[in-house]
């Protein structure tokens, strides 16, 4: 992390030792944090001011996300959770959060984001704090890495679902692989690397009904028409493990995931993606497939799938604004 994140900018390591536990307490309260996980933030965070080595990574981190706010082709590391390095590795994606917010809603603010839209997406930091409770029983942030792109503020939640901006072909969360360079020629603008497009995310624990959707999608075209106009056509694309093309023979027609699935235009190709089909549908790290106990339908065909072969991970597009004239 140190190599990637470079030297802590002065004035970040400055505003982390001036930081009150009682302005902490405030800002985790206007971002709607679990009372428990308040507690448990607002009394670590003295000692946290004591330990020189998360001071700097916590500096080094919001210096790189205030750096890189606004610059969607700035890298963006994938990295583990430091869980393991005691309260201080548990807690600090909490605390980067909360020091980052301010500049963050200034940023909003600029481009004009509703605030409902404010709203939901600050709402990434809990989201994530829960399901690290579901996960493990304690308060921390699951995939805290995430909450750098969220913080550089190039992820906006509208209605069910998170939106991203980047071009195609930048970055790591870029779809990949996509269409061939001949293939990009033939299909023209907004297919080639380069354009504009929006990603989209499912959050956790979310709407995916069709009446949903359909209210978020046109939402999201009033509200990104403002915040991120388009310069040509755009495509939204989606990777996920819920666009495995088996899906609607095993689940059948009424389900909201082959309901969803179908808004997309698949790529042929696919990549396994077992790690993440286990994480994101049955949340029990550390459980070997033979122990895991189906509870729906997906559960059970996801696990029956897996014990003999590989899970797709496909990659789908739809015109976001619209099909081209």
């Amino acid at each position: 992390m140190d190599d990637f994140l470079g030297p802590p900018h002065p004035e970040a390591l400055e505003r982390i030792a001036a930081t009150s536990s009682a302005w902490l307490n405030e800002c985790l309260g206007l971002l709607a944090v679990a009372d428990g996980a308040r507690l448990e933030l607002v009394d670590h965070w003295t000692t946290f001011q004591r330990e020189p080595a998360f001071c700097r990574l916590l500096a080094q981190l919001l210096t790189v996300v205030e750096r890189d706010r606004g610059d969607s082709h700035a890298p963006l590391p994938i990295w583990a959770d430091l869980d393991e390095r005691g309260p201080s590795g548990r807690l600090l994606y909490y605390y980067l959060f909360a020091l980052a917010t301010p500049g963050l809603l200034e940023y909003y603010d600029a481009l004009q984001v509703p605030d409902d839209v404010v709203t939901s997406s600050l709402s990434a930091l809990e989201r994530h704090a829960q399901t690290h409770r579901l996960k493990w029983g304690t308060y921390g942030v699951d995939a805290g890495w995430w909450m750098l792109p969220i913080l550089r503020g190039e992820i906006l939640q509208i209605g069910s679902l998170k939106f991203h901006r980047f071009d195609l072909g930048e970055g790591v969360l870029t779809p990949e692989p996509w269409y061939d360079a001949a293939e990009q020629d033939r299909r023209g603008p907004g297919f080639r690397y380069g354009d504009q497009s929006l990603g989209i995310h499912i959050p956790a624990r979310i709407d995916i009904s069709p009446a949903a959707l359909d209210a978020t999608f046109a939402r999201a075209r009033e509200v990104l028409a403002v915040v991120w106009p388009a310069r040509c056509r755009r495509l939204a694309t989606c990777e996920s493990w819920m666009i495995d093309d088996r899906l609607p023979d095993a689940l059948g027609p009424s389900s909201r995931i082959v309901a969803f699935q179908q808004r997309f235009e698949l790529l042929p190709t696919w990549r396994d993606d077992r790690t993440n089909v286990l994480e994101f549908v049955f949340r029990q790290p550390g459980t070997a497939l033979e122990d895991l106990v189906p509870k729906s339908r997906l559960q059970a065909f996801i696990r029956t799938t897996l014990a003999s072969g590989e899970w797709q991970s496909r990659i789908g597009w739809c015109d976001f604004d619209g099909p081209p004239a």
